[in-house]
């Protein structure tokens, strides 16, 4: 059984499955997911993708259809008694999940975990230690910090190395665009929830705008992270003055390749920029009373000196930042013409020595494979509970 409730976990739990069907095709997969766990064979019985939001206050408004959604998550879990259930990302659902599931007796395994290692404190990174069976890390230190309290943790390198797959030359992507060699490419990733198309969306739009006035030739071609959340996109554009714009699907890696910039609200998609080698620029928005907590009562910002993943990995500022009130559409404008006037150059070489070497998804395959064969008891006697009869002591796969 998976469970992804997000856009990103839904990519990563198709590839997962992909390479998992290529060892064992027998295999039947079900639970929550999208529209690309659903086409790698999953039985998806529920998709909240489309509810998926950063913040306190931010979630309140589907706090109501998530809770029903993991009700039923516990149900189908208890019915079907799965011989593994994966966790993908989406802490707030799947933590209580994982509880749940450790309550039955049944395994799990955690790919792309909560991050407590990075922003959270010591009390509730024991507390993910403690509940899962199997964490599959995805970060070196996020294994270091886990393994120092007590997880079951494996670690084989960041998946995106296999994800991230080049096939078509310069020359065969920018005619897929229709963009001539000579002109600026502004890529815009304005992000996959809803939540970020209505808050930071509009920013980046009049921050290109203003750039389009200065380079009358620029071409913006825009990131649409799934199919559900495309025409929220195109509403936006309608609203825009922006022109010389397109709206792609399923083409990002390929458009952030020949970019001479990529404008992006915050997430996976700066580390995917970086890692590929492009110059990207985070930006960022949250509800002011969330952000009040996170930095006042939650105190991250001394927790976290940067908050894009290719910075935090470094310790430096590789990627500009512009969060809250300094995402501005000046701010943004200046950071963009800045950074095309002085054709900032992007040397990723040390941050992919941080991010391990491919092939990484048939390593993690094979050790989640191994979690359906074999007991776990390393939590059991920590004060774990299981019924009588605990799934976890028998070495089958019902498959």
């Amino acid at each position: 059984m998976l469970s992804a409730g997000e856009t990103s976990g839904d990519t990563y739990g198709a590839h997962l499955v992909k390479y998992l069907k290529d060892l064992r095709p027998d295999i039947y997969f079900f639970g929550m997911g999208g529209n690309r766990m659903f086409s790698a064979g999953v039985d998806i019985k529920f998709d909240i993708s489309s509810k998926g939001t950063v913040g306190i206050f931010e979630a309140l408004p589907n706090a109501l259809s998530i809770f029903s959604v993991l009700s039923k998550m516990k149900a189908l879990l208890l019915k079907e008694s799965p011989d593994l259930l994966i966790l993908i990302d989406s802490q707030g659902l799947n933590m209580p999940l994982a509880k749940y599931a450790n309550a039955i007796g049944i395994k799990t395994c955690y790919f792309i975990a909560p991050q407590e290692w990075l922003w959270g404190s010591s009390k509730n990174t024991k507390i993910v230690a403690e509940t899962l069976d199997y964490i599959i890390a995805i970060f070196e230190k996020e294994y270091s910090i886990y393994k120092s309290f007590g997880a079951n943790v494996f670690y084989f390198g960041h998946p995106l190395l296999d994800m991230i797959k080049i096939n078509s030359t310069r020359e065969q992507i920018l005619s897929k665009l229709g963009a001539n060699i000579s002109e600026p490419i502004i890529m815009l990733c304005p992000g996959s929830r809803i939540q970020e198309i209505n808050s930071v969306f509009p920013v980046l739009l009049s921050a290109c705008e203003i750039f389009s006035q200065k380079y009358p030739n620029s071409f913006f071609p825009v990131a649409a992270a799934s199919a559900w959340i495309k025409p929220y996109i195109i509403s936006r554009l309608k609203k825009s003055s922006l022109k010389n714009f397109q709206v792609f699907e399923n083409l990002t890696h390929e458009i952030i390749s020949v970019s001479d910039l990529v404008l992006a609200s915050s997430g996976t998609i700066n580390l995917e920029a970086s890692i590929i080698g492009t110059p990207n620029i985070m930006a960022y928005k949250l509800n002011p009373l969330t952000f009040f907590i996170a930095k006042n009562i939650l105190k991250l910002g001394n927790k976290l000196k940067y908050f894009s993943m290719p910075n935090i990995l470094l310790g430096k500022r590789l990627v500009p930042e512009l969060i809250q009130e300094n995402a501005t559409a000046a701010n943004i404008f200046n950071c963009l013409n800045d950074s095309y006037v002085n054709k900032v150059s992007f040397d990723n070489k040390s941050l992919l020595a941080k991010l391990g070497s491919p092939p990484v998804f048939p390593n993690i395959a094979k050790k989640i494979l191994s979690f359906t064969s074999s007991p776990c008891t390393p939590h059991l006697s920590a004060g774990r509970r299981g019924p009588k009869g605990d799934p976890r002591t028998k070495a089958t796969f019902a498959g």
